[in-house]
């Protein structure tokens, strides 16, 4: 096994195709696993009621250009866990950064939260750090999308160079 990843190691330092494939798929598989053990555990924090505070697209850096300007949605929400009040700007563990044009994405993840006519929300935070909070737990779907995401790379290597 070590011979491989030695024979493979030296591959990329050639610049050859197996190498630098092979690598690039073992960094998104590593990348992609830690990020679905990480989605999973938020998947079981607690939640508690909190106040929306403010919510709304924002601008991200400054455009010349109109269609080259970024955009990401911004949130600020307080909430209490064991009498502590604490305030978040957490969304959901995957950060999106939109085009001028694509905004609408943003405005479909704002949607996902679900808001009472009062402006309370569920709020989720981990136990040992309640400071760290969502408002959106990520789905299963996610959690698929990832999984698919560290596997194509390695399953593209092993029909490209052994199947």
């Amino acid at each position: 096994m070590f011979d491989y990843i030695q024979q493979m190691w030296e591959l990329a330092l050639q610049g050859k195709t197996q190498g630098v494939w092979f690598w690039a798929a073992f960094y998104t598989f590593t990348l992609c696993s830690y990020s679905v053990i990480f989605q999973l555990l938020v998947r079981t924090w607690p939640s508690t009621t909190g106040q929306l505070i403010h919510s709304g697209v924002e601008k991200l850096g400054a455009a010349v250009v109109l269609s080259d300007q970024n955009y990401q949605a911004g949130v600020l929400y307080s909430y209490q866990v064991q009498g502590k009040t604490y305030q978040g700007k957490r969304i959901s563990p995957w950060v999106i950064v939109a085009s001028h044009n694509a905004q609408f994405v943003l405005k479909k993840q704002l949607s996902k939260i679900d808001v009472t006519s009062d402006g309370r929300l569920s709020i989720y935070y981990k136990p040992s750090n309640p400071e760290k909070s969502w408002l959106i737990l990520p789905s299963k779907l996610g959690v698929f999308v990832t999984v698919l995401i560290g596997l194509l790379p390695a399953f593209g290597f092993w029909l490209e160079f052994y199947g």
